[in-house]
This record gives C-alpha cells, structure tokens and sequence, in this order.
C-alpha cells in the first residue's frame, strides 16, 4: 500500500488535508463520479472500491447507501449530502484516505490536479474575505467635541462653503453649466474626457463639473452630489452605458436631478449614449445625444453644447422691446366727428364718437391738448341747440365735462339722453378704458 508522505504522487499537501468538500468544485466532483459511479466488486480487504464503498467508510447506514443508489449521480449525491454533514468530517485528507483504503490510487492520480487547483481558489477566497472585515468604529470617538473642550461643536460650520475645487482657487462659490453623471472607468473615462477638451475650449466655452476632478475628498459624497444638482448646476449631463447602469452613485443622482424636474419641462437632464445599453425606466420619455449613431457625430457636440446653454425658463431671456402704458391718455375729438359725419352718408348718424388714443411724451403736448379742448364748446353748443336740424344727438358740450371725469367713469360725463333715443345711445357709450381704482 502507498505511503502517507507528501512526497507520493497520489498525496495530497499537509496544509491542505483540513480543507472543507466546500472546495471542491463541479468539475472535481463529475470527475470523481465518471470513476466512482461504476460498480465494482470487493477488494482483498472486502472492501467495495465504488460509491458504495466510500459511503460505508464515511458512516451512512445501509437505506442511506440504497437511496444514493437510486440517484441518476450517487457519487455526487454521496459528496453533497457528506458536505452537508459536518458530525461526517467533510474534509479532502479524509476523501484521499478513505479512496488509498479502497485501493484507487487510479482515481487520486487523475483527479488529484483538478482537486488541488479547487483548494487553491477555496483558500485564496477565504484570505481575502477575512481580509475585508470592516473596522468597527470606536465609539468614544465624536466628531462634534475633543477632549480637551466637550463644548466644542461643528454643527454652525457651513460645510457647502468649500465643497469644490474652483470653491478654494477662487475663494468664493463657483457655478456650473452641467454636471457630469458617470462612472470614472473604462470607455466612460475616456469619453469624458474628451467631452471635456470640446466643451470647455472654444467656441462654447462650458463650465462643466466632474467628480473625482472638481470634488474635494473628505466630504459626504452624496450631499455634495445633492447640494451642486439643487443649487450649483444648471443641468446635468448622463453619460449612459452599461457601467452606468452598475453604479449606484450615478443611480442616486440620476434619481435625485429627476426629482428636481420630474415632467422634464426645464430640460434638466441631458442623456448621452455612448454604449448600446438598456435605458431606465425614468429616462424614456427624454430625448437623448446618441454618440453611437456615427452619421450624427458632426452634429452631436453642437447639439449637446446648445442644449447645455438652452435657458432654463423663459425668465432667462432678455426682452428689449418692452411697451409702456404711462403716456398714454384719453381725448373724444368731438369736433373731428362732426367734420367726418357731415361728409359720411346717412349710417354715420348712428355712429358714436369713438376715442382717440395718443401718446403725450412732453409737458408741451399736454398744454397743446388743453388748447384743442377748449376750442371744442362752440362747435359742441352749435350742435347741441334747439333750433338745429342735424339728425344726430351728440349729448352734452365738453366744456361742461371735466376731462378727468372724462377718463375715470365715462357713463357719468354723458348727459340726459331723449326718451327714444336712450337705448340707443346707451349701446353706444364710450368703452371705459381705464377703469377707476
């Protein structure tokens, strides 16, 4: 029989011999069932050197032993249910023990390699899983009070007052065009970058802000990313791919600049596909910058800068031509209208004066329109007498009317009307065009 050393062929490395069946994987165990699996007949020692062998060695009873048989893989239902059991020792030393004891040295020879290669990965695994533990924190530590002083606080520090690169080379908050949405890896990196020396230079000239460029460390990542969307960037730029879809940072701020303009009217959100990759659910109704369609790459940095200088609202616009109503003042020519009616044909006796809407930008025009109205009474009496036979009514003489009383209620400035003529003279009163305060 085979000796136990390290140095046989068909041993396995001491340091490995405590090493649970956790380690062996598919490809180790469907090895080992393409030798186990036929059924052989006793060894000298009386020992059947199968799967049931082996079973009986590791301590299952007979109708254990008969149900493994009815399985389409016994011998990978006998190393299953063997690591499941740890009262059972589910060690690889005791599999190559209980394999030297049945006599198939065969079966630790080919298999061996593919065993000592899942090992290596088994315990590798392990090593750098106990090497990530987390450091609990010490409790007695605050950041709001030291030893020397408990009174000591930070909570009236304005933490938003430096929370940017540009915050401490210029000494005063900074404002940003965009920010830039990404994940710092790979294509994304590089596309950005490249969208940073065409957008920044000349002819658009942006200001763009870019984490883990523009960001100082040793801040609340989240509430910086939140506090520069809300306050500091007028939109923010996505840079979609399948490592966006991946990274929860760009998760939240994509979730949190919708919050801000959840129907997109402001155009707040700027999506750039620059990888085939699936579109969330948020961003469907957004129309996007597609990087990928290579016809449209003359027209994509234009497109993507105006939409980044677009105004957010239409407060941003700039109107010059606006339009003053201080000027403008009201005055019945009365005169003007017997001029005009004398000339017209019989429907023009119906008519009504209408008003006369001018604009007085100087003290001088005003005193030449009080000169215009007191010219007015005479030609107002003559038509207004007894005795005259025009057909039209024009009420009563301007003299009589204050010009002020004119403009603030002109249904109490006209006179008695005649009895058949009330209804319609009262259609045709003067539109108040200014009404009274």
């Amino acid at each position: 029989m085979a000796s136990n050393s390290d140095d046989d062929d068909v041993s396995i490395p001491s340091r490995y011999r405590n090493v649970s069946l956790d380690a062996l994987r598919v490809s180790a165990r469907k090895k080992l069932s393409l030798y186990l699996n036929i059924e052989r007949l006793p060894n000298e020692d009386g020992i059947v050197a199968d799967y049931n062998g082996l079973a009986e060695q590791i301590g299952f009873s007979f109708l254990e032993i008969q149900n493994f048989g009815r399985q389409r893989d016994p011998t990978t239902e006998v190393l299953n249910e063997w690591t499941r059991r740890p009262d059972l020792s589910p060690t690889v030393g005791q599999l190559f023990c209980y394999l030297r004891v049945m006599g198939r040295e065969d079966v630790m020879t080919d298999c061996k390699r593919s065993i000592i290669l899942d090992i290596e990965h088994y315990v590798s695994q392990e090593e750098r899983r106990q090497n990530d533990v987390v450091p609990l924190q010490d409790d007695t530590i605050s950041q709001s009070s030291t030893p020397e002083s408990s009174d000591f606080t930070d909570h009236d520090t304005d933490e938003y007052r430096y929370i940017t690169v540009q915050d401490v080379e210029s000494n005063t908050r900074t404002f940003y065009d965009a920010f830039v949405c990404y994940d710092p890896e790979g294509y994304d990196l590089q596309f950005v970058k490249k969208m940073l020396s065409a957008l920044e230079s000349a002819p658009y000239g942006l200001k763009l802000f870019v984490p883990w460029r523009d960001d100082l460390p040793g801040s609340s990542t989240h509430t910086v990313s939140a506090k520069l969307i809300q306050e500091r960037c007028r939109r923010m730029v996505i840079i979609m791919s399948p490592r966006y879809l991946k990274s929860p940072a760009c998760d939240f701020q994509t979730k949190f600049a919708h919050s801000l303009s959840p129907g997109s009217r402001s155009k707040k959100l700027v999506p750039v596909l620059i990888t085939p990759c699936i579109i969330p659910q948020i961003l469907h109704h957004v129309s996007l910058c597609d990087f990928t369609k290579i016809d449209l790459i003359d027209w994509f940095w234009h497109r993507l800068a105006t939409a980044i200088k677009a105004p957010l609202s239409f407060d941003e616009l700039q109107i010059n031509d606006r339009i003053s109503l201080d000027n403008i003042i009201l005055n019945l020519d009365q005169e003007e209208y017997r001029n005009s009616g004398s000339s017209s044909s019989s429907s023009s006796s119906s008519s009504h004066p209408l008003p006369i809407i001018h604009s007085t930008p100087s003290a001088s025009s005003s005193s030449s329109s009080s000169t215009t109205t007191s010219s007015r009474p005479a030609a107002a009496a003559s038509a207004s007498s007894p005795g005259s036979s025009s057909p039209m009514e024009v009420g009563p003489t301007m003299q009589s009317i204050p010009q002020a009383s004119l403009m603030s209620s002109p249904k109490q400035a006209s006179g008695p009307v005649p009895p058949r003529r009330r209804h319609r003279q009262t259609e045709r009163s003067i539109p108040q065009l200014f009404p009274s305060s």
